[in-house]
């Protein structure tokens, strides 16, 4: 499991990803994976396949520990309705994300969630909804830092690299890997917040901060 673990976290597809949860979360290693044949006997049981990015999200994560306002489902329990796998939830179960079952042979398939009780698109494939789920939990946890209201203009000031555009558009400054400064900005003009994991990225942010705020 040690050897898979490491090569999924150096792939091109992760290595931003676990590398961001390094610096910005806590640990993440291979003792919070889950083994293949783990997880294939779970699936097994279900008589169903995951999609590659699916797959190895759960390979690299399935039993880190969550601490946030969403929880990624257990393999264990994986459920189905309206024709898609359930993959993440939010604490009370209110709002739901998954991939179509027609979706699940694609490599990196869209998320899609309910809205008035119909499947809405969330995010353009998986592994940008993960980015997007990741850095938007770490920009709104107010448990560690509150997050900074910015003006609008915050992300043409400040050269940033937007990584996810679902629920709204999630921006960091140059890589996942380095990133120092997140953003999130509403869609349609609304409102930006952002965060800072250094003391000059903080004054930075509290320089771009909305007057009212």
């Amino acid at each position: 499991m040690t050897s898979t673990w490491h090569n999924l976290a150096r792939s091109e597809r992760w290595r931003g990803i676990v590398s961001f949860i390094h610096n910005w979360v806590g640990p993440l290693d291979f003792t919070q994976g889950m083994p293949q044949n783990e997880l294939d006997s779970v699936l097994q049981g279900k008589c169903f396949h995951l999609p590659s990015a699916v797959r190895e999200w759960y390979l690299l994560s399935a039993n880190w520990p969550q601490h946030g306002l969403s929880v990624w489902i257990k393999p264990q329990e994986f459920t189905f309705s309206k024709g898609i796998l359930w993959v993440l939830t939010d604490l009370e179960g209110i709002t739901l994300w998954g991939v179509r079952v027609a979706d699940l042979d694609k490599d990196d398939p869209p998320v899609v969630t309910l809205e008035k009780n119909d499947p809405v698109f969330a995010c353009p494939n998986f592994t940008e909804f993960v980015a997007a789920m990741i850095v938007g939990e770490v920009v709104f946890d107010y448990d560690v830092e509150e997050p900074v209201k910015l003006r609008h203009d915050a992300v043409q000031e400040v050269p940033m690299l937007r990584v996810a555009s679902c629920f709204g558009d999630v921006f960091v400054d140059g890589s996942l890997e380095s990133a120092t400064i997140v953003m999130f900005a509403y869609p349609r003009d609304g409102e930006v917040y952002g965060k800072s994991r250094t003391p000059g990225g903080r004054e930075l942010l509290q320089r771009m901060q909305l007057e009212s705020a």
